[in-house]
């Protein structure tokens, strides 16, 4: 026998579909904590689906945006959007939920709704457009959400991380300073590396799977060159880096070397407040960005220019300052409190063959430093370079401008050169020739001087493990020789370091580089090491990296703060699938110089990309990630602070007593007889008001397993209004305006505007001007000001329409979260408060037509505060409720409506009908059954229904204050609204296409408030669902605490009304009833219980007795004088 579990009171739903929200609802109207998960970010999106139309043909979403605006407002239930649920165990209480809850990387009790991040936003997805999901300001929850997938390729590939794919947007949109802002974040030099770094990024993206990669690396020379065409932009770019690395630390730190790693070392420290000096052996900064690379792919003002930005960092260079390292370190380490070696690697490697030692045989970086030590223009003669990598390359195309005749000699087959085929094809076109396939086994060559090389043949050998084919000399095949005059051996760098170097002090490996820990620590105190010094040759980018990584680590040494990569993408989100529709678009190509023309000097090669190429090519970019994380959201969003691109996916974990699966695709599978299937069968024609009355069931069932709703009723009750504050014939008024964070813009003649109304008017004690009014800190801002300056009245100008607690179709997220804020438990009565709509009459006008939103912001608030003047009170209100329910008939359905309310502790009467007398009585302690009496008639409304029963001639009436009638009962039983007007049977309110005048209600509803259908027609679910939905209604229907007054109900002036009852027949409420006046007649009577508010009845009253109390026809009328006297205004 299975134990019974003692069950907590709480109720998980898991999908937001019909049947998910209507069970949600009554949950949350019977005061039982609720927490509903659905996969959607936004509930008025995903309902309003097609498949969610009613048969009237409003979608849900509209038809039940009230119920949707409750749910975000009801303070049981929780909403987790967009989740998904990992696991559901049974546990002794219950069940235990695992939910993943999705990041949307929007706070939202702090967003506005307001769009400005969305118009920031520069992202335009082949599929899905922006990155920002921004549907309207409908959304439920009032925020968009950020479309974020895993790392992009480019950016992952990338050693320093750049956020390539970012750039990339911004460029596209135009933003050029933002985009450049964005990769120096993480790159110090765009414009150098935008010309010779080698682009690992572009070989790892996916548009070259379509058709060609994106030219990353151009448009990053664009963008720094763009910067650099204009001094302005270039000196207030440089201002603005030197204001935010302004020094801020005592700490100071030494660099030996200028080279990237050094560099990069430099500015990442300078960044975090620490005064840096680098020292510089040679008479010119920038290492081997200088003396290793020629000017024909690096001009030597770019390297100049990029250097600039780094002493505008607060860097000094002290250049012709070598430093004796063998000595020297001791020194430095006790003056400063961190030392970086990041000299590099300056030996070349040798080939190890004979004849190396020959005059006229070379090393790469040997020349090219001795060529700017001792300014050498020209070289003549056959020169052989041996080597196939970029530097090979490089080296080949200097000598060939310096005039003389090349040779590359490279053991590659000419299809496997591992240079850029762009720096391969721009050798040949400039005259170098390639000899392939060839290995040299020896230098030869005469009295010490060398003349010829002697060479095999090669061959491609077999792959290696990263798939490297690697060549292999032919065997069998004679020497061959090639005559030079020069030859030059470009394969690379090796480590040149000795234990002696640095006087036994650090250690060096075998291959004679720096060794070093994980975080880049020697084995002498407060010295570290970067770049290739410890890696061996690599890349700029390479070595930057590592420079990066050294300050960090210093930083961390310093301050014991670890600066760890956060994690600002979902690791477990891939990207969207190309689509296969994209059309092919060939990368845009750079222009450059003529072969013959630029062979003969060192001018720049590659011209760059104009602007309009440089748009085409970034709308190319796949956007991968989609969101970019260019950061203008956030920028845009100011000081809201809505958006958190480093939200973290959160695990929660619900323990609750019931579990309603209105979603299957959301929750996993799991057996038991207590999880709740809301869902209908496969077959299940898609109908909404069949989904809704299977969401009432299975709340009435989580009902049942609970025990019933939070507070019992049982027996008569009086439910009363909170009492009103009233208001303070003392008047002082407050005017607050809501910006809405200037997403539609803001004129500063408002601004002076509101500052004079304290002034001109004395009743005008305080003005205030809020960035947003519906987050917490703006309500707040309002709350504290009513209190500190005593106001007793208050505009509030803003995107509300009404201080009402009526909840509308057009209310949004927002409006419900001010109101709710301003109203619950603050002090602030509703009577006193003034709204107008500021964003929907002024604002919008602002960009288009700023002189006449001025004149209409300065009408606008004149008149609300006039208004202010003419605030009543609210009424208390009070009404008798009987909490019994009476259930007529003697069907499935019925038996079942009665024991869900028993079993939940309500008080159920049973009858029968002449035709259909009780048979089948229910024994239960809370069913009283009449077996004997059948129902004649019912009148009355919600909490006094006077129902006539009859039992042999006898007649009575029995009081309840719900009623559910079974089919059969509702053909046969009359309903009479108020004695003395006509009798009709209750008929089910189902609204249809194009047929008018009929009110909205929920299946098992009626047009008669606390009278409900156990069996309504054309709902195809089980009558045991149809009991159970509509005993949840009833359960529901009675107030569990004090009312709120309205505000928005009509009145009737007694003394105007002459009893013509026209409001009566207009109600679809029954709201109105006549009672007799003092005269003899009769006028009408408004139960504010029950009225909406809908003006019917002030439509049809000839004497104008039926008025709204709060906004009447003298108020309309004064509203309209001042209106249309001021002709201009709206024009």
């Amino acid at each position: 026998m299975k134990r019974q579990k003692e069950r907590l009171y709480r109720v998980i739903v898991a999908g937001a579909t019909p049947e998910g929200i209507a069970a949600t609802n009554k949950l949350g109207e019977l005061g039982i904590p609720v927490t509903l998960v659905d996969a959607d970010p936004d509930l008025d999106l995903k309902l309003a689906a097609e498949e969610y139309r009613l048969p009237s043909g409003m979608t849900f979403n509209y038809a039940h945006r009230p119920g949707l605006i409750r749910i975000m407002r009801n303070g049981a239930i929780r909403t987790l959007l967009p989740a998904s649920i990992n696991s559901i165990k049974h546990t002794a209480q219950g069940f235990s939920v695992r939910i993943d809850l999705e990041q949307t990387f929007i706070d939202v009790d702090r967003c506005a709704n307001c769009g400005k991040c969305v118009a920031a936003c520069p992202v335009d997805h082949p599929e899905k457009g922006k990155a920002l999901r921004f549907t309207s300001r409908t959304s439920l929850p009032g925020r968009p959400y950020i479309d974020k997938r895993k790392q992009p390729l480019c950016q992952e590939s990338c050693p320093l991380g750049v956020n390539a794919q970012g750039y990339i947007a911004l460029a596209a949109q135009g933003k050029y300073d933002e985009a450049l802002a964005l990769i120096r974040r993480d790159n110090v030099l765009p414009g150098i590396c935008g010309r010779i770094c080698t682009h690992p990024c572009e070989e790892a993206c996916r548009r070259g799977g379509v058709d060609d990669p994106v030219a990353i690396r151009a448009i990053k020379r664009f963008l720094a060159d763009y910067e650099s065409a204009d001094p302005k932009r270039q000196e207030a770019a440089g201002y603005a880096m030197a204001t935010r690395a302004r020094s801020t630390r005592s700490e100071k730190i030494a660099i030996i070397g200028s080279g990237p790693a050094g560099i990069a070392a430099a500015a990442d420290l300078a960044r975090k407040g620490y005064g840096v000096t680098v020292f510089e052996k040679e008479a010119e900064i920038g290492g081997l960005l200088r003396y290793g690379i020629g000017a024909h792919r690096l001009p030597r003002e770019i390297l100049d220019r990029e250097l600039q930005f780094i002493q505008w960092l607060g860097v000094n260079f002290t250049p012709n300052h070598p430093i004796d390292l063998s000595t020297g370190l001791p020194a430095l380490a006790k003056e400063y409190d961190g030392v970086v070696i990041a000299t590099g690697t300056w030996h070349d490697r040798q080939l190890g063959i004979p004849g190396e030692h020959l005059d006229g045989v070379e090393g790469c970086l040997s020349f090219l430093s001795r060529r700017q030590w001792e300014d050498l223009h020209t070289l003549t003669g056959k020169v052989a370079v041996i080597g196939d990598g970029n530097s090979a390359f490089d080296l080949a195309r200097t000598l060939t401008r310096m005039g003389a005749e090349v040779s590359i000699i490279s053991w590659f087959g000419a299809e496997h050169i591992p240079a850029e085929p762009d720096e391969v094809r721009e050798a040949v076109e400039e005259g170098v020739t390639i000899i392939d396939s060839t290995q040299v086994v020896a230098f030869r060559g005469e009295n010490g001087t060398f003349t010829h090389l002697e060479c095999k043949p090669t061959v491609p050998g077999k792959p290696d493990a990263r798939g490297m084919i690697w060549p292999v000399v032919v065997e069998g095949k004679e020497p061959f020789t090639l005559a030079f005059d020069h030859a030059f051996v470009a394969i690379g760098q090796v480590g040149g370091f000795t234990s002696d170097t640095f006087g036994d002090l650090i250690a060096v490996s075998e291959r004679g580089f720096i060794e070093t820990d994980d975080d880049l620590h020697t084995t002498m105190a407060k010295v570290y090491a970067a770049g290739d010094t410890v890696s061996g040759p690599s890349s700029v980018v390479k070595a930057m990296a590592t420079g990066r990584k050294v300050a960090r680590s210093i930083h961390c040494d310093l301050t014991g703060v670890r600066e760890e990569v956060a994690v600002s993408r979902p690791e477990d989100l891939d990207f969207r699938t190309i689509p296969e529709y994209l059309p092919k678009q060939l990368r845009v190509v750079m222009p450059e110089r003529q072969a013959t023309e630029r062979k003969t000097n060192f001018n720049e090669v590659a011209l760059g990309l104009d602007s309009l190429q440089v748009t085409t090519e970034a709308k190319r970019c796949l956007q991968c990630g989609v969101c970019s994380e260019c950061l203008q959201c956030v920028e845009a969003c100011g000081a809201l602070k809505a958006i958190n691109h480093f939200q973290e996916k959160e695990v929660v974990v619900e323990q609750c007593g019931a579990v309603i699966v209105a979603d299957p695709n959301i929750a996993p599978n799991i057996k038991g007889d207590d999880i709740i299937r809301a869902y209908g069968p496969k077959a299940a024609r898609p109908d909404v008001n069949d989904m809704i009355v299977r969401g009432f069931d299975a709340a009435a069932r989580a009902m049942l397993l609970l025990g019933g709703a939070s507070n019992k009723t049982k027996g008569h009750g009086r439910s009363v209004s909170v009492p009103d504050p009233g208001l303070s014939p003392e008047i002082r008024i407050g005017v607050f305006v809501c910006r809405c964070n200037d997403s539609l813009g803001w004129l500063d003649g408002m601004s002076s505007y509101l500052e004079q109304l304290t002034v001109e008017n004395p009743a005008i004690v305080h003005t205030e001007m809020l960035t947003s009014a519906c987050v917490q800190e703006g309500s707040q801002a309002i709350i504290r000001a009513v209190r500190e300056k005593a106001i007793t009245r208050l505009v509030l100008a803003s995107c509300v329409c009404c201080p009402l607690n009526f909840v509308c179709s057009a209310c949004t997220d927002q409006r419900s979260r001010l109101k709710d804020n301003l109203f619950h438990g603050t002090g602030i009565s509703r009577s006193m408060v003034e709204t107008c709509n500021l964003r929907g009459e002024i604002l919008r006008l602002v960009e288009s037509q700023p002189d006449l939103a001025l004149q209409r912001f300065k009408g606008l608030l004149q008149r609300s505060i006039k208004r202010t003047l003419t605030l009543k009170p609210l009424l208390a209100v009070d009404r008798n409720y009987n909490f019994a329910a009476a259930v007529i008939g003697n069907s499935q359905a019925t038996i079942t409506s009665a024991l869900t309310l028993a079993d939940t502790d309500h008080e159920v009467f049973r009858l029968g009908t002449a035709e259909q007398p009780l048979k089948d009585l229910v024994q239960h302690p809370n069913i009283h059954n009449f077996p004997d009496w059948h129902v004649k008639g019912i009148s009355g409304t919600i909490g006094d229904f006077q129902i006539l029963i009859e039992s042999g001639g006898y007649t009575q009436v029995l009081r309840a204050g719900t009623v559910i009638l079974g089919e059969k009962a509702r053909r046969r039983i009359a309903y009479t609204h108020q004695e003395g007007l006509p009798s009709s049977t209750v008929e089910p309110l189902v609204q249809k296409y194009n047929v008018p005048g009929i009110p909205f209600a929920y299946p098992c509803a009626t047009s008669v408030p606390g009278l409900y259908l156990a069996e309504p027609s054309d709902i195809n679910v089980s009558k045991l669902k149809k009991g159970t939905a509509a005993a949840v209604m009833v359960a529901a229907a009675m107030p569990r605490g004090p009312r709120q007054s309205k505000g928005f109900t009509a009145a009737i002036d007694e003394q105007l009304c002459r009893g013509c009852s026209r409001c009566v027949t207009v109600c679809l409420y029954h709201a109105v009833t006549l009672q007799p006046n003092q005269v003899g007649g009769w006028h009408a009577h408004i139960d504010e219980a029950l009225c909406k508010g809908c003006g019917n009845c002030l439509s049809v009253c000839p004497t104008g007795a039926a008025d709204s109390p709060y906004r009447n026809r003298a108020f309309l009328e004064q509203a309209l004088e001042e209106l249309l006297s001021k002709d201009m205004v709206h024009e």
